[in-house]
């Protein structure tokens, strides 16, 4: 159990990281939660949402992360709890962005008087619009990959290239699955007629949408260059298929000729030409042969 309040002028946050069977309890007696919000704490909904009370309100933020890798965009649920007096979150897991803003208002008297001395509306402004702009980190990480991944596309075409081209393009869409939603979500707030969300908190959650936005369209751009690069990689793959396979026909046909003749001085027929003549046959196998480096140092060279 790792229940950490901090009282500010008007309300109290009460933060639970790692949630147990205690802090349940804990919820369960201090709060009037409905049962079905805590289905959702336990559960980890795959999308954001937001449930509407006569006296609170709920929602499930979803934080796009990098694994420990920084192979995999993943997610983390930021399950909120806001009412008049108290905001509660409980994670799952601990997100560090709300760990950091957490530990900095303990001990920046400074920072938190500016974030709890208003509404809990206010204050869930300022703990979303410091928990978005920390997804930046990520968007920058699929910034960086897209860039690299052009680089290896025009100059190494290989089997590693095409797995990383499409371990980033799940990633981008996976990111722009999280992101979208959410942009949506947060008119549900400004819609929710609470006095903890006035009207003048409209302006804040608008620049928290509007951060919802640039990162959409930064992803939705790099979606298009990813797919674009997918197109080059398949053009350059194709190419240097047909290229072997064109250069295995040619083989086929220059070693054609002697496949027949072996064939045919092969079978058990008496009275074939030369056939009791070695000289003639090794001639024939060595002209062959001869034919067939010729047009091996021919390619060699005309690949280089």
């Amino acid at each position: 159990m790792r229940h950490k309040p901090i009282k500010g002028k008007t309300f109290t946050w009460h933060h639970f990281s790692d949630l147990d069977e205690l802090d349940f309890d804990f919820m369960h007696k201090n709060f009037q939660f409905h049962p079905l919000d805590f289905d959702d704490l336990r559960e980890a909904v795959e999308l954001p949402k937001v449930d509407v009370y006569k006296h609170y309100v709920f929602a499930v933020f979803v934080v796009p992360v990098l694994d420990k890798n920084g192979n995999r965009v993943g997610k983390t649920n930021l399950p909120v709890f806001i009412g008049k007096d108290y905001i509660v979150t409980a994670t799952l897991k601990p997100i560090d962005s709300v760990e950091r803003i957490f530990v900095r208002m303990q001990r920046n008297r400074s920072l938190k008087q500016e974030a709890m001395n208003k509404s809990t509306g206010f204050f869930l402004y300022k703990l979303l619009d410091y928990v978005f702009r920390d997804v930046n980190v990520v968007l920058q990480e699929l910034v960086k990959e897209t860039q690299n991944m052009e680089k290896l596309v025009y100059d190494k075409r290989t089997d590693v290239t095409t797995k990383r081209l499409g371990i980033l393009r799940g990633n981008i869409l996976y990111f722009n699955h999280l992101v979208d939603p959410q942009r949506i979500l947060l008119a549900h707030f400004m819609n929710a007629k609470k006095t903890f969300f006035g009207r003048d908190l409209d302006p804040y959650f608008d620049d928290i949408k509007d951060t919802l936005d640039a990162q959409w369209i930064v992803s939705n751009n790099l979606r298009g260059m990813v797919d674009g690069l997918f197109s080059v990689n398949e053009a350059f793959l194709t190419h240097k298929t047909n290229k072997i396979i064109r250069i295995l026909t040619i083989i086929s046909v220059v070693l054609m000729p002697p496949t027949l003749i072996s064939s045919y001085y092969g079978m058990n027929v008496n009275g074939l030409p030369y056939a009791h003549d070695i000289g003639i046959v090794s001639a024939i196998v060595i002209f062959s042969l001869l034919v067939f480096l010729i047009f091996v140092f021919y390619l060699d060279k005309k690949r280089d």
